[in-house]
């Protein structure tokens, strides 16, 4: 019987080359802009595409205040931060149609493709810059309608929603109320 001798082949393995990926926001530069009439049907678009139930005709109300700000990039809006004039009672801790003392801010809506990279920060502090600028003390906002239960800045510590981590890490305070988890900060 005949045997065969058999060579092994040694492949030589090539190096993977890993590929890199660009932050998008490395080369783009994120601007804020004043919404206006203009931006109303590109922001409801964003802000649907980020599951917002909105008309044209709601958030062209909230623009005509003129207090609402887009994030954009390459001068398209990737991020929206609506806000309104409102009457925050510190004592009660409600909103009512009084007087203006401080400015309401509706929850960023930013594209997925532009999540974790501070648009939310951004339109949070432009929004507060506005309502100092215009002397009002507080800037507020509604953060969910389930109450949690102990202590709210435990939970949001512990298991709280980024935007509720943002708002935490912007010193904002927060109370228990008949609408749900309230933030507010005291402007200086």
């Amino acid at each position: 019987m005949e045997t065969f001798k058999t060579e092994k082949s040694e492949k030589k393995e090539e190096p993977v080359q890993k590929k890199k990926f660009l932050n998008l926001l490395d080369e783009d530069e994120v601007e804020i802009k004043r919404l206006d009439s203009e931006d109303i049907e590109e922001s409801v678009a964003v802000m649907r595409k980020c599951s917002f139930d909105v008309t044209d005709k709601e958030v062209g109300s909230i623009v005509a205040y003129e207090k609402s700000f887009g994030a954009t990039v390459n001068r398209m809006i990737i991020g929206v931060g609506l806000a309104w004039p409102a009457y925050f009672d510190p004592k009660t801790k409600t909103l009512t149609s009084a007087t203006p003392n401080c400015l309401y801010l509706e929850d960023p809506a930013v594209l997925l493709a532009y999540e974790g990279r501070g648009v939310r920060r951004i339109l949070v502090k432009e929004r507060e810059n506005e309502a100092r600028n215009l002397g009002y003390k507080y800037a507020v906002a509604y953060l969910s309608e389930d109450l949690p239960k102990g202590e709210v800045t435990d939970y949001i510590r512990e298991g709280g929603s980024a935007l509720e981590r943002l708002y935490l890490t912007e010193n904002y305070e927060f109370a228990k109320t008949e609408r749900g988890i309230l933030a507010f900060k005291k402007l200086d």
